[in-house]
């Protein structure tokens, strides 16, 4: 159990796994980024590195070590760095990135055994008086390419344990002091380059997760959870324009009617109480929403990346909303009014259905009041346009009911 805590404990230091999916997808896609970005100078240092070292190994002239060995490295290198150079800037899927970084894994992997088990016989073939060059190679290629994958700190630590074990194993057993001591210090260095790394990789999830915590803020209600305006434009606008008539949504505006009065009369308490329960009401009604938010005040809005049938989703919406909202021992009854609009999702018609759907919902609004009006008859005054009932049940069974109207709050501009 110890063994399993402390490996999972350093898969998350390494890895990130213990981060929300879509964290780790913009991990992903950073690592992908800063690997394109590095990936060409780290091939062309290991093909440099690698003719150096053919020519500083063996004896005499060996098609291995002189031709074959330094040939296949420049030649994959040189692969590579077009494989890495074609895709730049060419947006790529989630999936073909994580695809592209487990291919540069093995890819950096099997490059490291070669290169360690190309060193370990090249020690031994290689005069006495030149010997100690073969490991010098070998560890400054590996510290860079350690370094260039510094976003991808599992890689790194397997690139330094399969190319430096072998001739380390080998140093440390010499029967030659000064080679014991050399192989030692590269043990010490490897050690504090990949904490240095971990360390760096640490950094960077915190600097995601930071950027995602205040792009949380500045796109979220405080208050209700719900999308604010600026995420509802650029949910509109996250799409691509299509061509007219290919895509069409509708765009709901909602504006809660006797909020203000409730909010007056209650406290601003049983105010944030019912915006609340009015967001989780409409979250709940509308799970395929592409957006819900909260605009400001009592005002909501709906995008829907379909054209709906407009009646029947008024109409839900206002029964939903017209529910008694529940505050302490107390039913605070509000109605909503709905206006809707139809059109074609591109970057221009955001404000149109705006002020389409808004047109929509001043009508609904005064029909509304037109209807309470006609309904109050006589006994109310004809001034009075909105109500706000809250009905308040006593522990004794009994209860008790007032009312409270007044005229509607000026409609906001979108």
């Amino acid at each position: 159990m110890f063994i399993r805590a402390a490996w999972q404990r350093a898969r998350a230091a390494t890895d990130g796994g213990n981060l929300a999916p879509d964290i780790r997808d913009e991990l992903a896609l950073l690592q992908y980024t800063r690997l394109g970005s590095i990936v060409p100078i780290l091939y062309f240092s290991i093909a440099l590195v690698a003719v150096v070292a053919g020519a500083a190994s063996g004896g005499g002239f060996d098609i291995m070590y002189h031709l074959l060995l330094p040939g296949g490295f420049i030649v994959l290198g040189c692969c590579r760095c077009v494989v890495w150079y074609r895709r730049r800037g060419v947006p790529v899927a989630i999936d073909k990135v994580r695809r592209y970084l487990k291919s540069t894994t093995w890819i950096a992997l099997g490059m490291g055994l070669v290169g360690g088990l190309w060193t370990v016989d090249a020690y031994f073939d290689t005069p006495e008086t030149r010997r100690v060059l073969a490991p010098v190679f070998i560890f400054m290629i590996t510290f860079a390419g350690a370094v260039c994958l510094t976003s991808m700190p599992r890689v790194a630590m397997g690139v330094v344990i399969v190319a430096l074990t072998p001739m380390l194993t080998i140093m440390v057993q010499s029967p030659d002091i000064g080679v014991q001591a050399m192989g030692v210090c590269f043990v010490i260095v490897s050690a504090l380059t990949l904490m240095l790394i971990v360390n760096s990789f640490n950094e960077i999830v915190s600097g995601l997760l930071l950027r995602h915590e205040l792009k949380m803020l500045s796109e979220t209600d405080p208050l209700t959870g719900l999308a604010n305006r600026r995420a509802f434009r650029a949910q509109f606008a996250s799409a691509p324009a299509a061509p007219e008539g290919a895509r069409r949504v509708t765009l709901v505006m909602i504006d809660l009617d006797g909020f203000k009065q409730a909010n007056d009369a209650f406290g601003h308490a049983a105010g944030d109480s019912i915006l609340v329960q009015a967001g989780e009401r409409l979250r709940n009604l509308c799970q395929d929403a592409s957006c819900v938010a909260r605009l400001g005040g009592d005002e909501f809005a709906l995008l829907i990346e379909t054209a709906s049938d407009s009646d029947a989703l008024k109409r839900a919406v206002q029964t939903v909303l017209s529910l008694p909202y529940q505050y302490r021992n107390q039913q605070i009854v509000i109605t909503a009014s709905v206006g809707t609009a139809h059109g074609p999702k591109d970057s221009a018609g955001l404000e149109a259905l705006m002020r389409d759907a808004d047109s929509e919902l001043y009508r609904a609004k005064q029909w509304a009041s037109i209807r309470r009006q006609v309904g109050a008859g006589t006994g109310a005054s004809a001034s009075a346009s909105a109500s706000v009932s809250v009905n308040a049940g006593a522990k004794s069974g009994g209860g008790s009911a007032r009312a409270i109207r007044s005229a509607p709050a000026a409609r906001r501009g979108i």
